[in-house]
């Protein structure tokens, strides 16, 4: 005999309301998820007085009795002082004026009052038929956060109210955004309205969006009748406003655009560098990514505010970092250039273009206006004009030119902070620039280096000269540590084998379980006589040069083998050495020595490498001391000189182009004429913004006739002698910044 087994639980469940219907944990965490990117915090004069929600681009809806209605159903007026605060989020930290993207409301596009029989809000004005709905414009719309921030969808359709549960989401009192599920929902006699149990709302609630389970927008939730919530079927809201003004600006929200991953933090932040741009001022006031006004002066500094946006912003400002660690200039017009190249490109991508075909008509197109700049190029024997262009301070500007013209294109200049209120003579010393930077991974975060540009100061630093020897490095640990001790700092000059950067000793000395890693720079090896380079090293600082054949055992090594520098400054690609505890007489006994054996070298490597030795031992360093009012300025002042300085060098070493964005708004004519592909259409819209934004007019729509460099298109370069000049190398260094950004961001889309 045998019995049917009963179901699992069958007598113990039961479907107890048929419309409360049954939902996924996904589907719960899409509506959750799609509610905190689209519902705002309203705030006018930072306290709260109603929520928000986007039903498009830069669109808001609210609650009509939220805005000034009584100082005009449209225009600015009523929602002046007014902002949307996206993202609020409680244990912040933050007051609630300085929480999330805050977002301006600009102007009132449409709206009705609370009907007459609406619960009474106090000074606002009440119709029959009223809806109390307020459409706004925003000054933007709100910048992305880990995804782009789409709308709810204000559509003039029906919706069965009592078949569903709805959600409501709002912002109350508690500052945090709240949600509630409706436990009885229906709608009035006359359909105007749709009443709902199970919401606890407070001061603030109104204008939050009713939600289905689903995640359609089906009412505007805006007061309470004794005990049940009230809402207005959007249904109506939509059809009032598809007949009147704004019809088309909301039919064109119910397809939704491409999304795209460069949306407006780009925009920002091209906006808040182009700011920046013509001589360095003390400090300008920008908009940073939550619209918030900050003051800034240098690329670095906006930087920092956009530091936690999307990855196409991040792409913008490794564009302005690259130009300070390579020039030290052209940070900034790195910057616009790129964002406006991404944006560019975005929208012919959105537009339909493929993302590959874009990025080939970019890169053809940027190689023909990087040709064409450098034909323009004009060799420069005075950088003045440049210095200028910097700088609005003349009497700073001629002071650095003087200087400039003193070290040469390929000399050593350095803007040091003075002791005096002037802008002192220049100072000539010793010092040589070497070809060669930072060995160790670990060395760009020692003490003294600069982490956006990765360049370490060291003042006074002990020298220590390595060559190919052996040895476990203890001795070096102890010298290290004694040096620590002392709070001082070491340079580590090694000519390690190339292939083997890393042997025993530099092991020893990069360690950083041991204590502060030094500072070590690889030479490498060179042709011609055997050690040149450290013999002339050894000579500029005094040190002794251990090697193979020195005599020295690296395992005794102590301070009678160091050497010493004024100063030295590290980057990636170059080291300066200032300055040392050198032996004047020996060097001018080497200096001869090697002038004479060069008369006497019968093989190109060899007089090579003696016309290398003698480069380094006759170097000459120039540096400059910058004055300043008071001691809090003359940080800023002297960094000011410094980016003049690197201009003005660039200047001699590469020539000079027209400035003020000219150069780049007159590439555009090595682009072939008219309408061509999206790459190249691309290009030739982003290479006007930076004059665009110095001028704040629009670039001539002006073709050269033909694809070649014509010298009569109005677009073909000009004579700029009367005019600002930027050093052609710092022009052409921030194209190619800011084609690379271009690249990386088409290869992700």
């Amino acid at each position: 005999m045998t019995s049917a087994a009963p179901a699992p639980d069958g007598g113990l469940e039961a479907v107890t309301r048929p419309t409360a219907g049954m939902q996924s944990v996904q589907d719960s965490q899409a509506v959750l998820a799609a509610a905190a990117r689209r519902v705002a915090r309203l705030e006018r004069d930072g306290a709260l007085v109603a929520t928000g929600f986007l039903v498009g681009p830069a669109l808001l809806l609210t609650a009509g009795h939220a805005v000034r209605l009584d100082l005009g159903a449209s225009g600015a007026a009523p929602v002046a002082g007014m902002v949307a605060v996206f993202d609020h989020r409680d244990g912040t930290g933050l007051p609630p004026a300085e929480g999330g993207v805050r977002v301006p409301l600009v102007e009132l596009l449409d709206s009705s009052p609370p009907a007459t029989d609406d619960p009474e809000a106090p000074g606002v004005p009440r119709v029959p038929d009223g809806l109390d709905f307020a459409l706004v414009r925003l000054a933007r719309h709100p910048r992305d956060t880990d995804r782009p921030r789409d709308h709810y969808l204000l559509l003039p359709e029906e919706y069965a109210f009592g078949s569903g549960v709805l959600h409501v989401f709002h912002h109350s009192q508690r500052r945090a955004p709240d949600h509630a599920q409706t436990t009885y929902d229906r709608r009035t006699a006359d359909g105007r309205r749709v009443r709902y149990r199970g919401t606890n709302t407070l001061q603030g609630s109104s204008g939050g969006p009713v939600v289905s389970d689903g995640g359609a927008l089906v009412a505007l939730h805006h007061g309470h009748r004794t005990t049940v919530n009230e809402g207005v079927p959007t249904r109506l809201i939509a059809e009032r406003v598809l007949a009147g003004p704004h019809a088309a600006l909301l039919r064109g929200t119910f397809a939704p655009p491409p999304t795209r991953p460069a949306s407006t933090g780009v925009t920002a932040i091209g906006r808040a560098m182009g700011a920046l741009l013509g001589p360095w001022r003390a400090y300008t006031t920008v908009y940073g990514p939550a619209g918030e006004p900050v003051r800034v002066a240098t690329a670095r500094a906006v930087a920092e505010h956009f530091r936690h946006s999307e990855p196409p912003v991040d792409l913008v400002i490794e564009a302005a970092r690259a130009m300070d660690v390579r020039v030290g200039d052209g940070a900034v017009t790195a910057a616009v250039l790129a964002a406006a190249l991404i944006r560019e490109a975005d929208a012919r991508c959105a537009a339909g273009a493929a993302p590959g075909e874009v990025a080939r008509g970019a890169a053809a197109a940027l190689q023909r206006a990087r040709a064409g700049l450098a034909r323009l190029a004009r060799p420069c024997a005075h950088p003045g004009a440049v210095a200028r262009a910097a700088t609005a301070d003349r009497r700073l500007a001629d002071a650095v030119t003087e200087a400039a013209l003193l070290a040469g294109p390929d000399g050593v200049l350095l803007c040091e902070p003075g002791a005096t209120r002037d802008t002192e003579a220049p100072v000539q010393r010793p010092g040589v620039r070497l070809p060669a930077g930072h060995a160790l991974p670990f060395t760009a975060d020692a003490p003294g280096t600069d982490p956006w540009t990765r360049r370490t100061r060291l003042v006074r630093p002990y020298v220590l000269l390595l060559g190919p020897a052996t040895g476990d490095g203890e001795a070096f640990r102890r010298l290290r540590g004694r040096i620590g001790t002392e709070g001082g700092s070491l340079l580590v000059l090694a000519a390690a084998d190339p292939a083997d950067p890393r042997g025993a000793l530099l092991r020893g000395l990069g360690d950083p379980a041991d204590g502060p890693v030094p500072t070590v720079v690889r030479i490498d090896a060179a042709p011609g006589p055997h050690g040149h380079r450290l013999r002339s090293l050894a000579l500029l600082t005094g040190a002794t040069a251990l090697t193979e054949d020195s005599g020295l055992l690296p395992g005794t090594a102590w301070f009678d083998v160091l050497g010493r520098a004024d100063l030295a400054v590290v980057s990636d690609a170059d080291t300066v050495l200032v300055g040392g505890a050198h032996d004047p007489a020996a060097r001018r006994r080497w200096i001869a020595s090697a002038r004479a054996r060069r008369a006497l070298a019968d093989s190109d490597a060899e007089r090579a490498a003696l016309d290398e030795q003698l480069a380094w031992l006759t170097s000459r360093s120039v540096t400059l001391p910058v004055g300043a009012d008071t001691a809090a300025e003359l940080p800023r002042r002297t960094a000011l000189a410094e980016r003049a300085a690197r201009s003005a060098r660039a200047a001699l070493r590469s020539g000079t182009l027209p400035g003020g964005g000219l150069a780049l708004l007159r590439a555009r004519a090595a682009l072939p004429p008219g309408p061509t592909d999206p790459g190249t259409d691309a290009v030739r819209a982003a290479l006007g913004e930076p004059h665009r934004l110095l001028t704040g007019t629009a670039p001539p729509a002006v073709e050269p006739p033909s694809g070649a460099w014509d010298e009569d298109a109005p677009d073909a370069p000009q004579d700029a002698a009367d005019g600002p000049e930027d050093a052609a190398e710092v022009v052409l260094g921030a194209l190619d910044a800011a084609s690379a950004a271009l690249a990386a961001y088409l290869r992700t889309v």
